[in-house]
């Protein structure tokens, strides 16, 4: 999944204690020696002084081995990558948005990573899958293989203000554990902010990664056991009705339909709003960028429902892709870049999203303020199709169905029936190819 760009300005926050280090020749062309080519998507100077300084340390290691980084910007990767499964050149290694990893896989353009994966739990001495975050199997491990190594995950908490709850008579300290007292307390905070709460209701990823943690609350899956479209249920639309009435009711930014997520997370980062759901960049935005109002704002799980509590998980995995012609020695790039005694932590560091090995989490700088919140809340943080499987279809489903349906409720376009009907007749048109 893309990262968000406030994702990558609160890595350059976390920045300054990496050192840059120059990159590195191509192959010698001695006997035994191998380049692996690396697909970097991050464009930001810190990302690609941290993978700069790994690679450096990398090839100390393996001398036999040069890692050929090559940045192709997120906006560009697929594009890029669509061009190279048609006419070559694609990398050996290369990071992948976690929502079109099965993509991919069922096309057969990735390498199983299985053998390698247990090679290297035999070196670390345990399971190493049993220390990725409870919700990237679903997105990495498919049809009994294993096609992606987590390198970086996201999931998103509430972000409320203290100073307006009790202007509102709430106690800040006792925040809502569930969807309807969340929407209550936004209620009562219209009476002391013009906005209570910023969320947007637009055809933006934000739409989707919120309303995911509501339906799934509410018992809705995305999937029925056969493969279809599983939103045609009174759970799904009770969750649809939920969302869209945070704007119907005047709780939202007046153009909540429009909104991007830059546009929503600066309502709160400004103080501006009284609640926002989103990820760990916010807190050190506000950090960087308005100190005055950290000491007022708070951050607390998803809230539940009936059906349990649900965050929604992001972030990417490195994949090998099945054209590499020097697949061990990728592998060996790829256990270095995303192992906890290799590059995970420094690369991780400066990225503004949380490594994807659960046991870093007991080392610095995820032990503070907010990596330690969000740590817990990605516990029960899962992809949107939970419980079933990514499925190949889910990069295209996610953009141009879940947040289309909401925005023709919110716009008053169509009633929850009308468009949840649409929007299951369009999933399943696609799920069909």
């Amino acid at each position: 999944m893309k990262p968000s760009s406030k994702a990558i300005m609160a890595g350059v926050v976390l920045a300054a204690a990496v050192t840059a280090c120059s990159s590195n020749s191509n192959s010698s062309g001695s006997s035994g020696h191998q380049t692996v080519v690396f697909w970097e998507f991050n464009t930001d100077q810190p990302s690609i002084n941290a993978y700069k300084h790994a690679i450096a340390e990398f090839e100390k290691l393996n001398p036999t081995i040069t890692v050929d980084m090559q940045v192709v910007p997120w906006t560009e990767q697929e594009q890029k990558i669509t061009t190279a499964l048609v006419s070559g050149g694609l990398p050996d290694v290369s990071f992948l948005g976690n929502d079109v990893v099965a993509q991919y896989a069922h096309d057969g353009a990735l390498a199983p990573l299985d053998s390698y994966m247990a090679g290297w739990s035999k070196q670390e001495g345990h399971n190493i899958t049993a220390d990725y975050w409870p919700g990237d199997p679903y997105y990495y491990h498919l049809n009994g293989h294993w096609y992606g190594a987590p390198m970086a995950d996201e999931t998103s908490m509430v972000f409320y203000r203290a100073d307006l709850f009790r202007k509102a008579g709430l106690n800040p300290d006792v925040p809502p554990t569930t969807w309807p007292q969340l929407l209550a307390d936004a209620q009562k905070l219209k009476k002391v902010t013009a906005i209570p709460w910023s969320i947007t209701e637009s055809k933006d990823y934000n739409t989707i990664q919120t309303l995911i943690s509501v339906w799934l609350a509410d018992g809705a899956h995305m999937l029925t056991s056969q493969g279809q479209c599983g939103f045609e249920t009174p759970q799904y639309k009770e969750a649809l009705t939920y969302y869209t009435s945070i704007s119907k009711q005047g709780l939202a930014p007046t153009d909540a339909v429009n909104l991007g997520e830059t546009q929503e997370d600066d309502l709160f980062t400004s103080g501006k709003a009284g609640i926002l759901i989103d990820g760990p960049w916010i807190y050190t935005t506000i950090q960087q960028q308005n100190p005055k109002l950290l000491p007022d704002v708070r951050m607390a799980l998803i809230p539940g429902g009936s059906a349990g509590e649900y965050g929604f998980l992001g972030g990417w995995p490195l994949v090998m892709w099945q054209t590499s012609t020097h697949k061990a020695a990728a592998a060996k790039w790829i256990e270095y870049a995303t192992s906890p005694k290799g590059a995970m932590n420094a690369i991780d560091s400066v990225s503004g999203f949380l490594p994807g090995r659960v046991s870093l989490m007991t080392q610095a700088p995820w032990t503070s303020t907010p990596w330690t919140q969000f740590a817990q809340q990605m516990k029960s943080a899962y992809p949107y199709q939970y419980p079933a499987p990514e499925i190949p279809q889910m990069g295209k489903i996610e953009v141009e169905t879940v947040q289309d349906s909401v925005q023709r409720v919110a716009s008053g376009a169509q009633s929850v029936d009308q468009s949840t009907a649409q929007l299951c007749q369009t999933m399943n048109a696609e799920l069909a190819k």
